[in-house]
């Protein structure tokens, strides 16, 4: 039979604890039998001395340890109030729920009813925790002292832990069993709950950006049916915080200096299995940078030399990653000059009639301090370098502010702990300081499955198996599985972002890959390859990702009807080619842009060893923009690709270049470009170039559709074929067949919808070409949609 222990002080005995009673007091006040609250008790007739003190009721503890921690004694006289602090020191010491004094003529009867002792703690209920993280939170003890002030304290700690995990409704009861000689067993029973999802997110205040929008900026997401895998669908009061922080990152970035959140509250649905999420925002007007100078306080700075690095410019949109990215430049040149303490305050000059932000750049003298120790705590699973390499600074460097918080920025973009927080603490001397760095540990293992459809491909289907945090070292690892109706694809990768602790990221892919082309050119393709990879930064915004790849390449099922310029390739060559991909991005979002350009040069070399040699180069430049509305975003690609070959090779279909689809919309996969006129089978080109241009605005329809749509045009071409004419005896009755190979221009026009849908995203493409040739394979519509769940 289970039961609930409790303290059985009474009402007299806490009110004369507390020292509320009378000062002086009978010593049948302390009787286990109280008078009530306020009651007079009959005065002490004669103090007189104590003679003996007498310990009654205890079964573990020594007499005279109760004798210890009292502050009456034999031989001494024993007033009221003493006789009060001796009862609370008794209770103060946990060991027991129950004492009285009571003095009988000259000898002082202290009676005491022990605590039980804790003979074991189980916990009952727990399907979604283990047993282990959640005894490592408890403070009770088998084999120590029960109280149940202790207890409940623990449930306290374990229903906290539930709701940190997004259970709001779980439920945990502490209860005890009585066993012989004074002794209970302990158990928390849970009621875990469902998870407590995020029923409603809203926006209050924001006429500039759409809620949809502001959704996609933030990290908490509203629960759906098909993100059950996910975390970020449940309330955390930490990812709360973090989402305050990124919505004035995005508002500050996008020109919004004045941008307040003037509350977020959570609000706990009646049946406690759903929060409805308010953002109440001051968006504020949207700001260009102003006049921009530097001065300087400190003696010997040369400000003039300084005036290059600043990359704000007057009349640009006011973006703070651009002031943010100044300071970093500024203070790493004053340190390599030698001035390790100075400061860059940017004093900002507001012109609201001009909606201008001018930014002075204050270099001051700066205190002597220097980092003493970085301390890491938390980290139960990941390695302490792993959070280490990620701080700008190092012990011995001086101390700088801009780089704790960018170092903070840093150890958050692992996406390996639920909270990070940096703190500075006095040191060892005044010029001393400690970076005290506390984490909290997530999940970094992800284990998901795809599906998705397109007109090209029918279904797809992908199941992947990722670890961003392999054994706690910070590494990557990927195992996956694609396959559509026309492709499969097989794949291991693993990454090391920081190899030899610096910013230099190695990994490797070991892949095979097979894809039918059967309806666009007569042939399929079987790629097994290994793929080793090193990358590094160039430059703040500069990044160079070299490659070697060692592949077998086959082209395989050539029917017999199929182009003789296909059948020729039949057969398999290996590759082995060293490349790299630079990249230059100054886009503000690497998700959703909506300002800024991207430029990309890739360049692969065949023809160290193996079979095929060859140089193929593809190139491009995007850029973004804002059109009449920050909703409305306009962007304009041109790219554009061509592979040589040498040394007497050839380069293969398989090695050449395909427009059409997802690619060039309005045409179908390989549908442009050189063309057996007689087999109908797409060749492909050497070269190839491409403007793609697009607006994606949101429709005049309720938000919650999840609708938006774009407008899009297209024109290009692909050509170059080192063989355009041949004779087949049984082709075209032996006469010759001669291919296309001009290199006129494709153009299509179109619209697009976009459907942000419970399945995951939804593209479709309406495209009409507008410039064509006869061989041309077009494609009105194209529809996409995938989901990860």
């Amino acid at each position: 039979m289970r039961k609930i222990l409790g303290t059985s002080a009474l009402v007299g005995l806490v009110a004369l604890a507390s020292g509320s009673l009378p000062g002086r007091l009978a010593a049948q006040t302390f009787g286990v039998v109280s008078p009530g609250f306020g009651t007079p008790a009959p005065a002490i007739v004669q103090p007189g001395v104590i003679s003996q003190v007498l310990v009654e009721g205890n079964q573990r503890i020594e007499p005279a340890t109760v004798l210890s921690y009292m502050t009456v004694r034999a031989g001494q006289p024993a007033s009221a109030d003493q006789i009060n602090d001796s009862v609370r020191a008794l209770f103060e010491t946990g060991l027991f729920r129950d004492v009285s004094i009571v003095p009988r003529g000259n000898v002082l009867v202290v009676t005491v009813e022990e605590n039980p002792v804790i003979n074991q703690i189980s916990i009952e209920g727990n399907d979604r925790i283990d047993d282990d993280p959640l005894r490592a939170l408890l403070t009770s003890r088998e084999r120590r002292v029960f109280t149940r002030a202790k207890a409940e304290a623990d449930a306290d700690v374990l229903l906290e832990q539930y709701r940190r995990s997004g259970r709001y409704a779980a439920v945990v009861e502490p209860k005890i069993i009585e066993l012989p000689q004074n002794r209970v067993d302990l158990v928390f029973e849970i009621e875990e709950g469902p998870l407590t999802g995020v029923e409603s997110l809203r926006f209050i205040g924001n006429t500039k950006f759409s809620d949809r929008r502001l959704r996609r900026v933030v990290s908490t997401d509203e629960s759906t049916l098909f993100n059950f895998l996910s975390s970020t669908d449940t309330y955390d009061p930490d990812r709360l915080e973090l989402d305050k922080q990124l919505l004035r990152r995005f508002y500050l970035s996008n020109g919004y200096a004045d941008f307040e959140i003037l509350s977020a509250v959570a609000e706990l649905a009646p049946d406690r299995e759903g929060f409805f999420l308010t953002f109440t925002v001051n968006e504020g007007e949207e700001y260009d940078f102003g006049p921009i100078d530097i001065i300087s306080n400190a003696e010997g700075v040369d400000v003039e030399e300084l005036r290059s690095l600043v990359v704000v410019r007057e009349g640009a949109d006011y973006d703070v990653k651009d002031v943010e990215d100044s300071i970093a430049a500024l203070t790493l040149r004053l340190g390599e000059l030698g001035y390790a303490f100075t400061e860059i305050d940017p004093v900002p000059t507001k012109d609201e009639a001009n909606r201008t932000l001018g930014v002075t750049f204050e270099v001051n003298e700066g205190e002597r301090v220097f980092v003493e120790r970085i301390d890491i705590e938390g980290n139960s699973r990941t390695l302490d370098r792993v959070i280490r390499r990620e701080f700008e600074l190092v012990e011995g460097d001086a101390f700088n502010a801009l780089q704790v918080r960018r170092s903070r920025s840093n150890i958050r973009g692992l996406g390996f702990f639920r909270t990070t927080d940096v703190t500075t603490e006095p040191g060892s001397a005044p010029d001393r300081v400690v970076l005290k760095t506390q984490v909290e540990e997530q999940s970094t293992g992800q284990i998901s499955f795809g599906l998705g459809f397109s007109t090209s491909d029918s279904v797809s289907g992908e199941v992947s198996i990722v670890e961003r945090n392999l054994l706690g070292r910070g590494q990557f690892l990927r195992v996956r599985a694609r396959l559509s109706g026309s492709n499969q694809l097989y794949d291991l990768s693993f990454t090391e972002p920081r190899f030899l602790d610096r910013d230099v990221a190695v990994g490797f892919d070991l892949y095979r890959r097979e894809t039918n082309d059967q309806d666009t050119s007569s042939f399929d393709t079987r790629n097994t390859g290994f793929s080793p990879r090193v990358s590094f930064p160039l430059g703040r915004h500069s990044r160079l990702a070299t490659r070697y790849r060692i592949s077998q390449d086959e082209i395989i099922d050539v029917p017999d009807d199929a182009s003789p310029l296909i059948q020729r390739d039949i057969g398999d060559n290996i590759t082995s080619s060293v490349g790299y991909t630079l990249t230059y991005d100054r886009r503000n979002d690497p998700i959703e842009p909506s300002k800024g350009y991207l430029l990309r040069l890739d360049q692969d070399f065949a023809g160290l060893g193996g079979d095929t040699r060859y140089v193929r180069t593809e190139a491009s430049a995007k850029a973004f923009t804002r059109l009449i509305s920050d909703e409305i975003i306009g962007s304009v690609e041109i790219a554009g690709g061509a592979i040589v070959g040498f040394g007497g090779y050839e380069p293969n279909i398989s090695d050449r270049f395909f427009l059409g689809g997802d690619s060039f919309r309005g045409f179908e996969n390989a549908g442009i470009g050189p063309e057996d006129s007689f087999t109908e089978d797409s060749l492909g080109g050497k070269y190839y170039g491409i403007v793609r241009t697009e607006v994606t605005f949101p429709l005049p329809i309720p938000e919650e559709y999840g609708l938006a749509g774009g407008l899009f045009a297209d024109a290009g071409t692909v050509w170059g074929l080192d063989e355009t004419t041949y004779t087949d005896p049984n082709i075209n009755g032996g006469n010759p067949v001669t291919v296309d190979d001009s290199a006129r221009l494709r153009a299509a026009v179109g619209a697009s919808l976009f459907w942000q849908s419970p399945f995951g995203p939804v593209r479709m493409n309406f495209a009409v070409p507008v410039v064509q040739e006869d061989s041309d394979d077009d494609e009105f519509f194209r529809f996409t949609a995938g989901t990860r769940f």
